[in-house]
């Protein structure tokens, strides 16, 4: 208890002085990642869309830096099939988790916390394309497929990691990491342009109302990825003329800065679409 007396010569400087020492104050101690191999050790990640692409090489990057994975996808074979390229398997598990199917989005979180016991990185990069078919000869079976996936799916499967996240919060942060595109910064006319659009504006809203919980949110925004989503496979020829660089994008090349994001040397970037598209969708828009 502290006790301030004031004089009859009105000593309030002092007095002001001295309420401020009583006053508690949240100590934040200076944080230095010693290991960058091991960043993430300890924490567990839940990879949406991980059994292929982008998703698997970020799963795997995850992996080596000492996080346990939950490795999400709509095929179980597939999922079992990738465990065989990880370095360290028996810390990753695969988990059938369609976020189309928006019922049983609830379920498939609960069992995610189930697996590892908690979630401290949640990475969506589950997405579809546009297929057959521009502006004049759109369905609205094809606009709802991809908008299901790309954007309702995603958005659902947000809120209720979040809503976990923020019963266990803590000192440590929690991360959400959406994959964006490069499309998203680009004349939209296809579901994939429009989705993608949303999904930096989500990214924003989303990083803004869960900040307070200590979750973090980005997302991150390749240009075209050498990836089977494309129809690229192993030992094509990478040349491209959709950016400055002339080839396509190396899927580790966005792995290694979505590990950065999720980690704490990224705390500090909050609410951001982080372009690996060299220059497209930056400056370079077609």
């Amino acid at each position: 208890t502290l006790c301030i007396f004031i004089s009859q010569s009105g000593e309030t400087a002092d007095t002001i002085a001295a309420l401020k020492l009583s006053k508690e104050k949240e100590v934040v101690t200076i944080t230095r990642e010693i290991d960058a191999m091991q960043s993430l050790k300890g924490k567990v990640a839940v990879i949406i869309g991980g059994s292929g692409g982008i998703g698997l090489s970020i799963a795997k990057i995850f992996n080596d830096s000492g996080c346990k994975v939950i490795l999400c996808g709509t095929n179980i074979k597939k999922l079992e099939k990738s465990l065989e390229t990880f370095s360290n398997s028996k810390n990753v598990s695969p988990m059938v988790f369609n976020i189309a199917d928006i019922e049983k989005i609830r379920d498939n979180v609960e069992k995610a916390y189930s697996i590892f016991g908690d979630v401290d990185i949640l990475v969506n990069s589950a997405g579809v394309h546009t297929e057959n078919a521009d502006f004049f000869s759109m369905t609205s079976e094809e606009f709802d497929r991809v908008m299901n996936i790309n954007i309702k799916g995603v958005y659902f499967t947000c809120k209720e990691f979040a809503l976990e996240m923020k019963k266990k919060q803590g000192k440590d942060k929690k991360h959400i990491l959406l994959v964006s595109s490069s499309r998203g910064a680009e004349p939209a006319w296809s579901p994939y342009g429009i989705s993608k659009w949303s999904l930096n504006g989500f990214t924003q809203g989303l990083a803004q109302i869960l900040l307070p919980s200590n979750i973090i949110v980005n997302s991150i925004a390749p240009g075209s990825t050498a990836t089977e989503l494309i129809g690229v496979k192993e030992g094509d020829n990478i040349f491209s003329e959709e950016n400055g660089n002339g080839r396509l994008i190396m899927p580790d090349e966005v792995a290694n800065v979505a590990k950065l994001l999720v980690s704490p040397s990224g705390d500090m970037i909050v609410g951001q679409t982080i372009y690996v598209s060299g220059g497209r969708g930056v400056f370079d828009i077609r």
